[in-house]
């Protein structure tokens, strides 16, 4: 089955659970490049750009298999599902809510007696993966009002938590060696549930046989005492914390309805670091909010070098229909979206550059997740998020030790002890 994935990790792991049905169904996922009768594309909204590139997506696989049934899902489709269903060739729009129907769907458009052997490019292979999604929870009750997820996404929901540690051991009997816990609030995990908490699940996860669990974003109002304890605590967590930042101004924080100010940031940082030592900290920042000014970008630039991110995801602010961002004043011509975006992403490069060279000659411990036959490297993640390169052999899937050689622009290069 054809699935293509944009946007967030909890799309990826919605993506995933659609592929485990179908394959049980009889269904088998294509090589790139291969005709099919079948496709689901789950959709982003989280900028303009995400969904132009779904339009884009969804039209290039119609034209590439004119005959295939394609079904559009994921927050763009449920935000603008009629815009999607005029797009010739288009099958179903499924919104985020009714995800789960998708196999049964499928299975009505193209039964699996008709389809063919493989059906599309596979991005999700059928073998036991190196890293594993797991997403424990769903929706969001804070309006940022630049933000369109929660329309897309609905209220707080998670998983209770014996159907996560349920999950969690399915995935540490496949010999998954990294479990990511995923949501679209994370933090909030345990909200609409009696007694859970984030934390008190952290700890729970001792008694999965995985060698390691990571925490994907969470934002920073949601990062209590108790979830820096369980961090620290629990030593299966990776020393990893993705944090946005979003902006390093106070105004333009109070614009985007952000609840904490620069100063509120700088203490948790702090508290974090003080708490969990060698602690990794990437971060989101957004550029040319309305209203930024250029003193305020480079309130943003100060903080995010002063924080000392390992890591920076720049994107540019585009305004989505429905939010209260969208009618303000002052907003912030292209161009100079671009140029403080350039600008940012050369900090980002610049702190890389100081997180992965403090780890140059030292070793370090990578869960390698894939290794190319052809040029015979293999590359995966230290716990601190940071990828290795290294040349290698049938090491995908290992937890191996490598020493650290030097820094690429995104990575860093290893290399594999010789075996006697």
């Amino acid at each position: 089955m054809l699935i293509v994935t944009l946007g967030c990790k909890a799309n990826q792991y919605d993506s995933e659970v659609i592929a485990r049905a179908l394959r049980e169904a009889g269904y088998h996922l294509a090589q790139p490049g291969e005709r099919v009768d079948a496709a689901v594309v789950n959709t982003c909204t989280v900028t303009q750009v995400a969904d132009a590139k779904g339009r884009k997506l969804i039209r290039r696989i119609i034209t590439d298999n004119p005959r295939a049934k394609v079904v559009v899902t994921g927050c763009y489709a449920h935000l603008a599902g009629d815009e999607i269903a005029r797009i010739p060739g288009v099958a179903a729009v499924v919104p985020n809510d009714e995800k789960p129907s998708i196999p049964d769907l499928i299975r009505r458009l193209v039964p699996p007696a008709r389809a063919p052997g493989r059906l599309g490019p596979a991005p999700l292979p059928a073998e036991p993966k190196a890293r594993a999604l797991l997403k424990i929870q769903d929706g969001c009750d804070h309006y940022c009002t630049y933000c369109a997820v929660p329309f897309a996404r609905g209220p707080l929901a998670s998983l209770r938590p014996t159907e996560v540690l349920d999950e969690m051991h399915r995935l540490a009997a496949d010999g998954v060696g990294e479990i990511v816990l995923t949501g679209i609030r994370l933090g909030a995990y345990g909200r609409d549930l009696s007694g859970a908490s984030l934390a008190d699940l952290l700890r729970a996860t001792r008694e999965v046989p995985v060698p390691r669990v990571r925490l994907s974003s969470i934002e920073p109002w949601d990062i209590t005492p108790q979830l820096i304890a369980a961090v620290a605590e629990t030593p299966a967590v990776c020393p990893h914390l993705h944090l946005p930042l979003q902006s390093g101004d106070d105004g333009v924080l109070q614009a985007m309805g952000r609840p904490y100010t620069a100063d509120d940031f700088r203490r948790l940082a702090r508290d974090v670091r003080a708490a969990i030592p060698e602690l990794a900290l990437t971060t989101d920042v957004m550029v040319g909010f309305p209203g930024e000014s250029d003193e305020a970008f480079e309130r943003t630039a100060a903080l995010a070098r002063e924080v000392g991110f390992s890591r920076l995801h720049v994107f540019k602010y585009s305004p989505r229909p429905g939010t209260a961002a969208a009618d303000m004043r002052g907003q912030i011509p292209e161009p100079v979206k671009a140029a403080r975006s350039d600008r940012l992403l050369a900090v980002g490069e610049e702190l890389f550059r100081g997180f992965a060279g403090e780890f140059v000659g030292s070793e370090a411990e990578v869960l390698f997740e894939t290794c190319d036959p052809k040029t015979g490297l293999c590359d995966g993640l230290t716990p601190h998020y940071l990828r290795v390169v290294a040349p290698g052999d049938g090491v995908a899937g290992q937890i191996r030790t490598v020493r650290v050689e030097g820094v690429e622009r995104d990575h860093v290069r290893g290399l594999l002890p010789r075996a006697d």
